[in-house]
């Protein structure tokens, strides 16, 4: 236990204010004071930032709630960008983000405007998406997922779930799976085994791209 524990709990108010004043004064240095006052030296500084963020707030100019703070450039690539974050970090709809630009930044946007921007940013992403080398992937998670009637083929791995496949296709046969997990071990995916339910076409194109690589059934998913 730190030296002055017992002291710091039954120092009153005055004494704490004490302190961080001559703390402050920069007279004396934080082991006298420490010593002084039967304090560990960290409740010193503890005191003394206390004190000079008060001091800080005292000091600090008034700001109005109409006073401008920054300025930003608006240029095309910044909306893009808002508009992107908006949709992923904010969980905005299509119509949110309209409304959003419309009400704060006075910009018509439309709907298929945003969802343009959209499917740009998305075709970034996933250039991005295949550089990442998957050979130290051990166990893979495979599933179909879907966005309304559309199945989306998934694939995750157990360690650090890191989504190594996610696509949406019209169909989610064996060929489909195939093609995919052929493209992921083009990039090193070789797992040990994988896990999954008992959809036909997964297994059969898992079988077909990977051949006797084990796909063990889940109980939940």
């Amino acid at each position: 236990m730190d030296r002055g524990v017992g002291a710091t709990v039954g120092l009153p108010e005055s004494g704490r204010k004490e302190l961080a004043i001559q703390v402050l004064a920069g007279c004396e240095t934080i082991s006298d004071l420490a010593a002084q006052h039967g304090v560990s030296r960290k409740f010193v500084y503890q005191q003394a930032h206390k004190a000079s963020a008060a001091l800080n707030d005292a000091f600090s100019p008034a700001v109005r709630d109409d006073e401008v703070l920054f300025e930003l450039a608006v240029t095309k690539t910044w909306l893009r960008q808002v508009i992107v974050a908006l949709t992923l970090i904010c969980r905005s709809s299509y119509r949110g983000v309209v409304e959003f630009l419309r009400d704060l930044l006075g910009l018509p946007v439309s709907l298929g405007q945003v969802h343009n921007v959209l499917q740009a940013a998305t075709r970034q992403a996933s250039v991005v998406n295949d550089e990442p080398d998957l050979s130290g992937i051990r166990v893979g998670l495979h599933d179909e997922i879907f966005q309304g009637a559309t199945p989306v083929l998934a694939g995750v791995d157990a360690a650090s779930t890191y989504c190594y496949l996610l696509v949406a296709e019209q169909h989610r046969d064996a060929d489909t799976w195939g093609v995919h997990l052929l493209d992921a071990a083009e990039r090193g995916l070789r797992p040990d085994y994988t896990i999954a339910d008992a959809g036909q076409g997964l297994r059969a194109g898992q079988h077909a791209a990977w051949g006797d690589t084990p796909c063990h059934g889940d109980v939940f998913h």
